[in-house]
């Protein structure tokens, strides 16, 4: 469901992604022992999680609980639900091989037509169309996007040409995503934490801007940390460092993720400034850097140095990136 357009971006409601997400709200809100295992998905105590509850039996759905607990990364729904048209798998947009690798049970088809006869039980499509008004007053209450935002800044950064932005909120989850299908989509998918006390969701402009050069920088990004580094000695060595930092459990699984996180995150940094002037100082202060990312400010240096000096993107990760991984590794073999 379109809700609105903001200068090449599209903010919508994903039918099949928002039905995943209420099906595990319901599901954990009944098996709360479950919820550190699904730390993305937000319970708000408002009205339309109540309604959620009243509207899905998860008893009813047992073949759909396999399908999300065995899930083994939490970005395979919002990567299925991006493949997924009117509940029906779109094999021209959806990542296959990427979902494949996260699924636990099941198959991509088998879940496709378990969430189309849940949509059909319940008669999702007339909730989503009943709620739009909802989800209007959340798109203009806490999604706040500055009015001059270009996504321009991302083909003009990377060198490259997306065929598409597209906004993906929900009050369901409190994390962010960014996917891509294989058409060349973006996607940034962001959840939002409900203040009970203040009784209403958190705004944070910035974060939220940020987040999106984030989020869109990770489809992009993450081939390119996977053509050059995959499974190399240096990219061991860089991995090993982090981890001797009190790298963050949720990066610990995939060494390459502790990369795909240094880049984009600088990166983010570095395109949020434009909007936010104040941005850079705080890199300093950014709890990741005590998890693991000790050197994300080198990185930012580092990167709007060089980066003009090459040809694109590409070019810079394949030549510079080496560079900044043997100076982490040596300033942090003079630390021992």
């Amino acid at each position: 469901m379109k809700i609105k357009k903001l200068k090449g971006l599209e903010i919508i409601i994903d039918k099949e992604y928002e039905l995943i997400l209420a099906f595990y709200a319901v599901y954990l809100s009944k098996h709360p022992e479950l919820r550190k295992e699904f730390d993305f998905i937000e319970i708000p105590n408002i009205k339309y999680v109540g309604e959620l509850k009243k509207l899905i039996t998860i008893e009813n759905y047992k073949e759909i609980v396999k399908y999300l607990i065995n899930f083994s990364d939490c970005s395979a729904p919002i990567v299925m639900a991006v493949g997924i048209e009117n509940y029906e798998v779109d094999y021209e947009k959806i990542q296959d091989k990427e979902i494949e690798k996260y699924m636990g049970y099941g198959t991509i088809e088998g879940f496709s037509k378990e969430l189309k006869r849940l949509a059909n039980d319940i008669n999702w499509d007339n909730f989503i169309l009943n709620h739009k008004p909802f989800y209007e007053e959340i798109v203009e209450n806490v999604c706040l996007f500055p009015k001059d935002l270009n996504l321009r800044d991302i083909e003009e950064y990377y060198s490259i040409k997306p065929s598409s932005y597209t906004f993906i909120p929900s009050v369901l989850m409190n994390g962010g995503f960014g996917v891509s299908d294989k058409k060349g989509n973006l996607f940034y998918n962001r959840g939002f934490q409900y203040n009970e006390k203040k009784q209403k969701f958190e705004v944070d402009s910035e974060y939220l801007v940020e987040c999106l050069f984030h989020e869109f920088s990770h489809p992009i990004v993450n081939p390119l940390v996977d053509k050059y580094f995959l499974n190399t000695q240096l990219l061991e060595q860089f991995y090993e460092i982090a981890v001797k930092n009190n790298l963050h459990p949720v990066y610990a699984d995939n060494k390459s993720t502790v990369m795909y996180e240094y880049l984009v995150r600088a990166n983010a940094y570095i395109l949020a400034k434009k909007y936010f002037k104040d941005i850079m100082p705080a890199i300093e202060d950014d709890w990741i850097i005590e998890y693991g990312f000790t050197y994300l400010p080198d990185l930012v240096l580092f990167t709007e140095n060089s980066l003009t000096s090459y040809k694109n993107y590409e070019q810079f990760v394949r030549e510079a990136i080496p560079e900044f991984m043997n100076f982490c590794i040596q300033k942090s073999n003079k630390c021992i």
